[in-house]
Formats: C-alpha cells, structure tokens, sequence
C-alpha cells in the first residue's frame, strides 16, 4: 500500500508579503513610545509646576504669618479694621524686598467681603469667594498661576505678566480660628522661564531615553526579523518543493494504481484461461483414463489395484473441477455490480449449501471491470475463509454505496482469530491475499476478529463513475 500523502500545499500555505517585524515593531513603538512620553513630560512638567507654587506659597505664607497675620488679630466679624492697623499692613506691603515682585493683594473674610486691598476701590466690597480662597478657609495654602479665569470685576490683568496667586489662612492667635484669607498675587515671569526651560529638559531627556531604548530594542528586534525573514525565504522554498514533490507523487500513484488495475484485469483473464484449460484439458484427459480403464479386463489379482488406479483419478477430477470452480468468475462483463456481487453469493450457497444473508443497497449501473473482479474475488475468498474456518453455517454479507465509496462486509459468528496469529498457513495467505489486492487498487481493508464472537472482515473502494475510470 502506497502511502497517504495528507500534504496540502498552494499558494495559500504562505502568508502574503507584508511589512517586516522590524518594521511593524518600529510604527508600533514609534507610537506608544511617543504617547508615553508625552504622557511622562507632561506629568514632570506639572509636578514641578507645582512643586515650584507649593514652595512659592510657602515662602509667602511665612511672611504673612510674620508680618501680616499680627496686624489682623483685631478684625471683627463684619470686617473692620483699626486705622493703626491698616497703616501698619501699608507698611508691610511697602517693603521693598515685596514691592519688586508683589503687584497687589487683598484680604477676604468667610462672607466674600474684601477688608482690604492694594487695589482701594475693591475694599469694602463683597464677591464670590475664588476656589483657592475657599480651600484656604479649611486651612490650607493654596496656590495657582493666573490662568485669566475668574471674577472680570476683580481680575487682575498685569500687562501679560505671568502671575502666581497665593492664598494663605491667617489665624487668631488665642483661638487658632481662621480669621482672614490673604491673596498675594506675585510675578511669576522668571519663575515661568525657569519651568518652561525645565520642560523642554525633561521633554529632550525623556525624548532621548525614549530613542535610546527605542534603538536597543530596534537592533534586537531587527535581528529577529532578519532571522525570520530568511527561515520564510527557506520554508517557503521547501513548501515549493513539497509542492513538486506532492504533484509527483500523485501522478505515480495514479499510475501505479492504474497498473494494478490492469494487473487485476490481466490476472483475471489469466485464471479464466487457466481454468478453461484445466477443465478442457487435465479434466477431459483424466475423463477419458477413466472411460478407457472401465474397458480394461485384468484379472482378479489386479483388480484391486485397478480400483485404486481409478479412485485416484476420480479424485483427482473432482479436485481439478474444484480448481476450476474458483478460477473461473461468471462473465461479468455484461452483469452490473450488483448482478455480480450476488451471483457470487448465490453460487457459494450452491456449492456449500451455506445460509447467506445479504443486505445490498442500491449501487451504480455501470462501474469499472477491475471494481467488479475485485469485489467478486474479495467476496468468493471471504466466503471461503470462512467456510473453512469458522465452523458455522450462516453468514452476512451487507454492501453499502455513499456516493463515493462502495464497501463490502462480511460476518461470521464463528469462533474468531486469536490476534491473527493462527497457526493456520492457509487462512493467513487467505487474508493477506485479500489485502493486497484491495489495497493495491487505492482501497482499505479491515478484520476484527474476537475469540468465541465471529470475524468481520470489510473492505472500501473509491467506485468512479466508468467515464472516469476510462479516463484514468
């Protein structure tokens, strides 16, 4: 039996060229790498914008609690101050240390009332209170650069200076209540440059981490696509190859398989031709010895050993008839399928005297000369076997057809094969003999076999239609 190549190979084995590894891996970390710095500049960048305020705040904050926070301790509630007051919180503002970099500021009670302020025509009026401002009522120093969002009637617009606000609780010194809130706003100009230029250092350290580890991991990756690329290059050439070999070796299949069926056709031809011999020949020459030893008068020592003369030639007629039996099909030619698989069954029930019973589906009308010897050889040596073999006297014989494939069964109750290793030579030639001549046309035969529970012997042939045999 030739091999059962399950190979498939075509132009669709391979994936169709498409960008390399190294490629795809540089647009895919080209673009994650870049979000993710953008998404880490951004985050430095704000961390140290606020660190910076936090810090801003704090220092403002000490000096309000220096210079400012004694001079509230006095404010009532409706947000009054004493003139000594007011004049020694000008003073403070009048530092020149503050004046430099401090452009105005106001006090707020928990009302939105502003007590006082750089700017005189805002005291003694009421406003929402800033978020900043709210969150330093809980205690808390807030700090924001001035983003123009807010109050327009108490926003400040310094000439498109930067500014940093800073909101700062102011406690009474007895009670530790938050009396006030103080808003500083302060330049913010040269702190700005100075976060702007450490931006654009984190974004050129963050840019140049990201290339270099986009770089090493480039070089890796480009090996491994370079590695890839040639065992793509070689495997694709080897499924070429394989390809070849596949078509070669379905044309050599069918042309063996062509050869075994002209073998089979021949082999048959030739045990008809056999068989017509024997019968007309050794069997009408042992007829006629027999014929002419009736005649013969011998005298009564002899006659035993004519007795035996002539029960040998009887014998060996009735054994050459037999063998002419088997060698001979019934002219199949002219008889479909199914005429000829039960004519073959019939005929071992004459000759036995066996009970056979048979189940045939419908099978096609017209199918090749070497599927019906086959089928018919498969049939007389199964029924043989087990007339020889199995010691029982009735058999199955079931024959299915799907559209494809034609299979052929045939049971027995008998007392089975002991693993196929029974000692008798005849049964096993038998049961080779029916392998190789399924297998040698592209069919498959099967035997299962238990002890005391019969033997199931099955072959299955591809049945083509006779245009397609011919064609073969």
């Amino acid at each position: 039996m030739y091999a059962d190549v399950r190979f498939r190979a075509s132009s669709e084995a391979m994936p169709p060229e498409r960008r390399s590894l190294a490629g795809q891996f540089l647009l895919v970390a080209f673009a994650v790498m870049l979000i993710g710095m953008l998404a880490m500049s951004t985050l430095v960048t704000w961390q140290i914008e606020k660190s910076a305020a936090e810090v801003k705040a704090a220092s403002t904050a000490l000096y309000i609690n220096t210079f400012i926070a004694p001079n509230l301790q006095d404010l009532t509630a409706d947000g009054s101050l004493s003139h000594e007051n007011i004049q020694r919180l000008n003073q403070a503002m009048e530092r020149q240390d503050l004046k430099a970099s401090i452009t105005s500021f106001r006090i707020w009670n928990q009302a939105g009332l502003i007590v006082h302020s750089s700017e005189p025509t805002l005291v003694g009026k009421r406003f929402t209170l800033p978020s900043p401002s709210r969150r330093a009522w809980t205690g808390v120093i807030a700090a924001e650069f001035d983003d123009g969002v807010g109050d327009d009637k108490i926003a400040e617009h310094a000439a498109d200076l930067p500014l940093l606000k800073v909101f700062a609780p102011v406690r009474n010194f007895e009670s530790g209540n938050i009396i006030a809130v103080v808003e500083f706003h302060e330049r913010a100009d040269v702190l700005d440059s100075e976060l702007v230029a450490a931006g654009w250092k984190t974004w050129l350290s963050t840019a140049l981490i990201t290339l270099n580890m986009m770089g090493c991991l480039f070089v890796i990756v480009a090996n491994g696509s370079k590695t890839i690329d040639r065992q793509r290059a070689a495997l694709r050439e080897r499924v070429s190859q394989l390809s070849d070999l596949l078509r070669q070796n379905r044309i050599l299949q069918g042309r063996i398989e062509r050869a075994a069926q002209n073998v089979t056709e021949d082999n048959e031809r030739l045990m008809r031709r056999m068989g017509y011999d024997l019968h007309d020949g050794v069997a009408q020459l042992i007829s006629l010895a027999l014929l002419r030893l009736d005649k013969v008068q011998v005298s009564s020592e002899d006659r035993d050993n004519l007795h035996k003369i002539q029960k040998a030639l009887s014998d060996a007629l009735n054994d050459t008839r037999s063998i002419c039996k088997g060698l001979l099909l019934p002219e199949i030619q002219t008889l479909t399928l199914r005429g000829a698989l039960v004519h073959m069954i019939r005929q071992h029930e004459r000759r036995t005297g066996m009970e056979i019973t048979s189940r045939i589906s419908d099978l096609p009308a017209q199918a090749p000369q070497y599927i019906k010897v086959s089928l018919c050889r498969y049939i007389q040596e199964s029924l043989n076997n087990a007339y020889k073999h199995a010691g029982v006297r009735e058999l199955q014989v079931e024959v299915n057809w799907d559209g494809a494939t034609v299979t052929v069964e045939v049971a027995d109750e008998g007392s089975g094969i002991d693993n196929f290793n029974e000692t008798a030579g005849e049964q096993r030639l038998g049961l080779l003999s029916l392998r190789d001549r399924i297998e040698s046309i592209g069919g498959a035969l099967s035997i299962k076999s238990t002890l005391g529970a019969g033997t199931r012997i099955k072959a299955s042939l591809p049945l083509a239609c006779k245009g397609e045999a011919d064609a073969a």
